[in-house]
């Protein structure tokens, strides 16, 4: 087990967030305050549903952390961090905006190519991309008007990436999204920041508040806009630590509505806290926190922010990789629980996805080949996880010694229900909740093990259902075995 990996739970290894550079994340899942004096409805549910749909669809997404961090790529002045977040380590080493800002005369990406890029997300399963147009560097990853410091006017590549992979996702039937660090901003002058002083403190020690009122009213809601108007972005994905008033809150929101009413917004809008109120304001769906796969399913959309290693941002000597089982355990229990799984990959300063990140995305790509109408459009079902029977089913069985449990999640969709079992069962598997109890007296119709051709004998009590086990396995890990009910 990888060193950043925690505690087995039900069964499953989670990813928890790895330490950051010489700070500390506030992405906790306590609840963030809101003020339920501001926290007014500003839609009707149906509206909402309406706009999420693809992504209440799509299931699985790219997340790329792209920017100056790159270049260094967990390395400064000699001083390597082996895990952590590189893209952090303006922060982490306290870099004079001066000296940072020379990485841009660096970066230069001549092997970027958009389309390969989209090629290997499509290869993966994924169906939506979310780029990092503007990270706590301060740097913009586009052509804005409200800034040089920007990938077009300050590097020697001259190009603007986010319309280009754009173009890309939109030519491939793929949605794009853009990450935007709306709360910190280390180039520019915006205050202590929160309780971690998450902010430029070192070349700015008497900036005030009213130094961050007007960050988002000249150069953060600016910006947005420009991603909406001039990119189209069909997702907005906010990074914040609840700096921002509730009527700053409250406005941008409504700029979001008025120039592009079908985007999408996760609730970092307000704050990286899990939400206080469900359904929550001002957002379309929940972000936990960063390899924070949620107990439970909350009863509102929510997507869970995934690294393949301890750092977003590419770190070159990071090779704490999470292996492609991992991934798709990850990617099948956030699923079973309602949520979308967004996957980062950083590429290199280069323009290239680290070998080691596609690798994985080859193999979880297979998986989803096989796999993925268990996945797509699924939704919650009844019972989220059961360890269910494998092997004997009753004391006397002359094979009881070999009985074992296989860790089994639900998805859903329409009349059928989909058991995944983590691992391959021993012998025949027998699920208490596809029982006639388990399923409130529903009939199971047929059943059969995706991706195999081999028949599935099954036999319906009330207290379970009890499946036969095909002599090959249709893949390497996580089997699904699609059980349809009768129409009622």
């Amino acid at each position: 087990m990888k060193a950043h990996l925690a505690a087995a739970v039900v069964g499953l290894t989670i990813l928890m967030p790895p330490p950051l550079l010489a700070a500390q994340a506030d992405h906790s899942s306590q609840p963030m305050g809101d003020n339920p004096a501001r926290a007014k409805p500003v839609e009707s549910p149906e509206e909402h549903a309406t706009r999420i749909a693809w992504w209440r669809e799509a299931k699985f997404g790219m997340f790329i952390h792209w920017g100056l961090y790159s270049v260094p790529a967990g390395v400064w002045k000699g001083k390597a961090y082996p895990t952590g977040y590189s893209e952090w380590i303006m922060f982490g080493e306290k870099i004079p905006v001066k000296e940072y800002e020379l990485l841009a005369k660096e970066f230069n990406p001549t092997k970027f190519d958009a389309r390969a890029w989209v090629a290997i997300e499509q290869q993966a399963g994924m169906r939506y991309m979310v780029l990092t147009t503007k990270h706590h560097e301060g740097f913009s990853m586009f052509k804005s008007r409200l800034t040089p410091y920007n990938i077009v006017d300050t590097t020697p590549f001259r190009r603007d990436v986010t319309p280009e992979l754009l173009d890309a996702c939109r030519d491939a039937g793929l949605r794009f999204g853009c990450y935007y660090s709306i709360d910190r901003d280390c180039y520019r002058p915006q205050g202590p920041g929160n309780n971690y002083r998450q902010n430029n403190v070192w070349d700015y020690p008497d900036s005030t508040k009213a130094d961050f009122d007007r960050y988002v009213a000249t150069c953060a809601k600016p910006q947005v806009e420009e991603l909406l108007t001039n990119y189209r972005a069909d997702l907005l994905w906010f990074d914040a630590i609840a700096m921002k008033s509730d009527v700053q809150v409250e406005d941008l929101y409504q700029a979001i509505r008025k120039l592009r009413p079908g985007c999408v917004v996760n609730s970092r809008i307000q704050g990286c806290r899990f939400p206080a109120r469900i359904p929550p304001p001002y957002c379309d769906y929940i972000t936990s926190g960063d390899n924070e796969i949620l107990d439970r399913a909350p009863g509102f959309e929510w997507e869970n922010p995934g690294s393949m290693n301890s750092s977003f941002g590419y770190n070159q000597n990071d090779h704490n990789w999470v292996d492609a089982h991992e991934v798709v355990s990850r990617l099948v229990e956030i699923v079973s629980k309602g949520g979308n799984c967004l996957l980062n990959v950083g590429p290199t300063a280069e323009g290239v996805i680290p070998q080691a990140c596609v690798d994985r995305l080859m193999e979880v790509g297979a998986w989803m080949k096989v796999n993925g109408e268990a996945i797509y459009g699924s939704s919650v079902w009844k019972s989220v996880h059961e360890p269910a029977r494998s092997g004997a089913t009753t004391a006397n069985s002359p094979d009881a010694r070999a009985a074992a449990t296989v860790n089994v999640r639900f998805t859903a969709k329409g009349n059928s229900v989909y058991a995944i079992c983590l691992a391959w069962p021993k012998s025949e598997l027998s699920v208490k909740a596809l029982g006639k109890r388990g399923t409130d007296g529903k009939t199971v119709a047929a059943v059969r093990l995706l991706g195999s051709s081999e028949a599935v004998r099954w036999h319906q009590t009330e207290d379970s259902l009890t499946l036969s086990v095909p002599r090959e396995k249709p893949c390497r890990y996580a089997f699904v075995y699609r059980v349809d009910f009768k129409a009622e």
